[in-house]
């Protein structure tokens, strides 16, 4: 194996230094000979360590933010930088100025997937037990799928059984090592079979398995939610209830806000509920470290109300606006960032029996949770299917808020119509631009990176049209 691994073309991934842990046996070969190194190998180069680096656009696309001038005098103006996703703009990486805030998601996830690839590729001339190999390839393998099914949620069309075989998806990337190929998009079914297979082969090697893990590698409960949230996208409600079934049996338990510390982030090490955590930072960049810039919506607050723990729990307050705080930026002890967790197989489960028509069940998952979450328990209001699906809807909507949930929640529903709003000058606070993202936008699905495409002029790109301002007057 090369010291510099690099797949030429459309993926525009490099792999260029591997981890200290490789022995080296000349200036230009790195030979990993055992599971120890192949771990190392995976959690070093194919983990997402920091998702500050990788689409910090999702949340402020969505209707839960909105904009606040006020936050820019507070240590600088990001809304700048996030203007093209925050309006819709048909190239989201141009900022205001006309500079260029680079789309790294495309080249981190294929990269990612590059290095499972490699890892699985190899792994049956490497030293060590049975069982230890079967744990690291389900750690490739969930893994890879995780991958796929960011990257179709970020470039490809929502799943749509009717139209998911023709419908544009991403690249599938089976290449080990130095190859100069151009790929093609496969359709969004192509994608989630492979994200399927990936999930079912992951399932059954950390059943062979069998070890002891910790929240920190991909684990068995982990690759069950991501197959129940796989199975709820696609509306096969029967599956997303026997996988999240399995996640609520082998961790059942959920955080009670009511005995959790003001100083206290929700993803701390002592949440019972988290199955796996990567990345030292989860809340978006333009939600946190904007200070302020990026506020939550009025309506997002409004859905939490004042019987809410979570209202102050899982955000910061500051000049009269709120703020995501989960997490914390600086990968402090303690502290956790992005994070599978049990309330999110709660809210599957109940999102998939509503589906279903099955309103008791529905509504006993929500139970769950609220209890958890409110100061005084209130019984959620539900008469008919139509109600039930509301309900749960905008439970998800609080529960998973600032978890890159929203935006594909958006995409997989009802894609409404959303509207912000854009001070381009913060010196005339009068003078303020409207955008409007229509009923079923293309734009509900972004383009290639500028990279992506530029290397590649022939790869399909997805079209979005021009969002023109409609200048209005008035406060912001």
């Amino acid at each position: 194996m090369k010291r510099y691994i690099r797949l030429l073309g459309v993926l525009l991934i490099l792999f260029s230094s591997c981890s200290d842990f490789l022995e080296e046996k000349s200036q230009d070969l790195i030979i990993p000979k055992s599971v120890k190194d192949y771990r190392e190998f995976l959690f070093g180069e194919a983990y997402i360590r920091d998702e500050t680096q990788i689409h910090t656009y999702l949340d402020i696309m969505t209707d839960d933010v909105k904009e606040n001038i006020k936050g820019s005098f507070l240590g600088g103006d990001t809304r700048a930088s996030g203007y093209g996703y925050y309006t819709w703009q048909a190239d989201p990486e141009q900022t205001v100025s006309g500079a260029i805030s680079e789309d790294k998601a495309w080249e981190t996830y294929y990269h990612s997937i590059l290095i499972c690839n490699i890892t699985l590729d190899n792994i049956g001339d490497i030293s060590g037990s049975k069982a230890e190999k079967e744990d690291l390839k389900a750690e490739a393998y969930a893994l890879r799928a995780y991958c796929y099914f960011m990257l179709v949620n970020l470039y490809g069309q929502p799943y749509n059984q009717a139209t998911a075989e023709t419908d544009l998806g991403v690249p599938v990337n089976d290449v080990v090592g130095m190859e100069d190929r151009k790929f093609v998009r496969e359709s969004v079914a192509e994608i989630y079979r492979q994200i399927e297979s990936d999930l079912k082969e992951a399932i059954t090697c950390f059943k062979a398995s069998n070890l002891t893990k910790t929240c920190f590698r991909w684990n068995l409960p982990a690759t069950y939610l991501l197959a129940s949230r796989v199975s709820l996208y696609k509306k096969e409600y029967d599956k997303a209830i026997e996988y999240a079934t399995y996640v609520i049996a082998a961790q059942p338990q959920l955080y009670d806000l009511s005995a959790m510390s003001d100083d206290d982030y929700f993803l701390n090490e002592k949440n019972p509920e988290i199955l796996f955590t990567y990345g030292y930072y989860l809340v978006s960049y333009y939600a946190w470290l904007a200070k302020c810039n990026f506020p939550i919506s009025d309506d997002l607050q409004a859905l939490y109300g004042d019987n809410d723990w979570r209202l102050t729990h899982f955000f910061y307050k500051r000049r009269a606006v709120y703020t995501a705080r989960k997490s914390e930026t600086s990968g402090t002890t303690g502290i956790y960032g992005y994070a599978f967790r049990t309330a999110e197989a709660y809210l599957n489960r109940a999102e998939a029996y509503a589906g279903k028509g099955d309103k008791d069940k529905a509504l006993q998952d929500l139970k769950t949770i609220r209890e958890k979450r409110l100061k005084v328990y209130e019984e959620v209001q539900a008469v008919t299917k139509e109600d039930v699906i509301r309900r749960v809807r905008e439970e998800r909507r609080r529960e998973l808020s600032f978890e890159f949930h929203r935006w594909f929640d958006l995409r997989r529903w009802d894609r409404p119509r959303i509207e912000h709003t854009f001070t381009p000058d913060i010196k005339q606070p009068d003078v303020v631009e409207k955008y409007v993202l229509e009923k079923d936008d293309p734009a509900y699905t972004l383009p290639l990176p500028r990279s992506v495409v530029e290397y590649d002029p022939t790869l399909v790109d997805n079209p979005r049209p021009q969002r023109e301002n409609q200048n209005v007057t008035g406060e912001n």
